[in-house]
């Protein structure tokens, strides 16, 4: 047998040109690099990259045009320059924003989502201003216009600013009653027009209906207040109307009716 001589495998051929395609490749690359570095990206960006609109969520008693003043995000900035950190500290120091969050929306527009602060009661300031659960003071959105939420009675608040958190001791009560008439077992909390903490001792609460409940300083325990609950409805029933239902007394809730003419009836007691 005549021995096999060549090589079983051998290399494919090169094509002729090889190195020539890769640096006519390089050189496109490299033209073409030049070419985009010549475009005005700057005024690409100004006419493309920008603020087209500006999302508010979360605004309840605040209106959205409001919010976007406060955010000064103007239509037309430059997109990507803006300062969301910076934004969102303008918002918060708005006294009625309690939250905020800001972040681009795909492809040019921003959103902003704020959480307002509500407010609980009302408090004198020379006129109504509001405050929040957390004891923080509420100047009136509109002159006049103020929450329809219990007055606290007593103190004055004329020397605070807005935004200023108060907690003094008469704020803490008038907060305490706010949450404990609050209760959705008690249902008593659209009832009562003010809540007078004037006396250290004894905290005066008016209801809607002109009645006048005097209770201990700080909120009894649930029991007692729906004893009270349960008073009002029975009044109401039978068609009564009461001046004042003192709950001073444990145990014991005194009640006593208006009656015509201005005359001071008698008090009628009943056991909690």
């Amino acid at each position: 047998m005549a021995l096999y001589q060549g090589r079983a495998l051998s290399a494919a051929p090169r094509r002729p040109g090889g190195r020539l395609t890769r640096v006519v490749k390089v050189l496109a690359v490299l033209l073409a690099l030049a070419v985009l570095a010549q475009l005005p990206w700057r005024r690409f960006a100004r006419s493309w990259a920008v603020v087209k609109g500006v999302r508010v969520e979360g605004a309840r008693y605040l209106d959205e045009g409001a919010v976007r003043q406060v955010a000064a995000i103007r239509e037309g900035a430059e997109l990507l320059g803006t300062d969301l950190d910076g934004v969102r500290q303008r918002l918060l120091l708005d006294p009625r924003i309690a939250a905020a969050e800001v972040r681009h929306r795909w492809p040019r527009g921003i959103d902003i989502r704020i959480v307002e602060r509500v407010p609980v009661m009302l408090v004198q300031h020379g006129v109504p201003w509001e405050i929040d659960s957390t004891g923080v003071l509420l100047a009136p959105l509109a002159v006049g216009v103020v929450a329809d939420v219990p007055m606290l009675t007593g103190p004055r608040f004329d020397r605070y600013a807005a935004g200023t958190q108060v907690r003094t001791v008469e704020v803490e009560r008038g907060l305490a009653w706010v949450r404990a008439l609050s209760d959705r077992e008690l249902q008593l909390g659209g009832r009562v027009s003010e809540v007078d903490v004037t006396d250290a001792d004894v905290t005066a609460l008016t209801l809607m209906n002109g009645t006048r409940v005097l209770s201990p300083s700080w909120p009894p325990d649930t029991r007692t207040l729906s004893a009270l609950r349960v008073v009002l409805a029975d009044l109401e029933q039978r068609g009564t109307t009461a001046d004042e239902v003192d709950m001073r007394f444990e145990h014991q809730v005194i009640v006593r009716p208006a009656e015509p003419g201005g005359s001071h009836p008698a008090a009628h007691a009943r056991n909690s």
